[in-house]
């Protein structure tokens, strides 16, 4: 009769392998399904930053080339008026030298507004990449205890076996 039982035991334990087994299996996919949820944040996020950074970057070069076009203007001027030797050439170089000053802050300010945009989004992509580790670890943290629990169960399923091998031998009827 002990046989039946630890038959029995042997069946418990298969299911509890199965149940582990599934749950590795969707460990496994969840870390999968996770790693693809980064991968598209990521890249939502990196979009945005574009979006964001295209107004700025368009704005810094029209004001740019409108400054350059109007300091390739007065040289010009410069140029006809050293030519000419009828107007003072002071004046053109206090205007250019006022636009290259003006173009300067422009730079400055451009600098800042990227920096300032791209710090945002950095920010964004690290909390991003925080809780997808968190997550990660906690997935990697669970699917090690089942891993642990299925390999348990497989040394009880062949200590009961064995078991069962025993009990079966023992309780034969022997003729003598």
């Amino acid at each position: 009769m002990g046989w039946v039982t630890l038959t029995l035991r042997k069946r418990e334990l298969k299911q509890s392998h199965a149940y582990y087994q599934l749950r590795d299996l969707q460990i496994s996919r969840e870390k999968r399904q996770l790693a693809r949820q980064k991968q598209y944040e990521t890249a939502s996020v990196q979009n945005q930053q574009e979006q964001a950074l295209m107004p700025i970057k368009e704005e810094y070069r029209a004001n740019r080339q409108s400054i350059m076009d109007q300091i390739s203007d007065l040289r010009e001027q410069k140029k006809a008026a050293n030519d000419s030797e009828t107007e003072s050439t002071e004046d053109f170089d206090g205007q250019i030298s006022d636009l290259q000053m003006e173009l300067s802050n422009y730079q400055l300010d451009y600098t800042e507004q990227v920096d300032s945009t791209k710090t945002f989004y950095e920010d964004e992509l690290a909390m991003i990449e925080e809780e997808a580790s968190d997550q990660e670890t906690q997935l990697d943290m669970e699917q090690t205890e089942v891993e642990s629990q299925m390999e348990a169960i497989s040394q009880e399923m062949q200590a009961v076996s064995e078991a069962v091998s025993t009990e079966i031998q023992n309780s034969t009827i022997k003729l003598a």
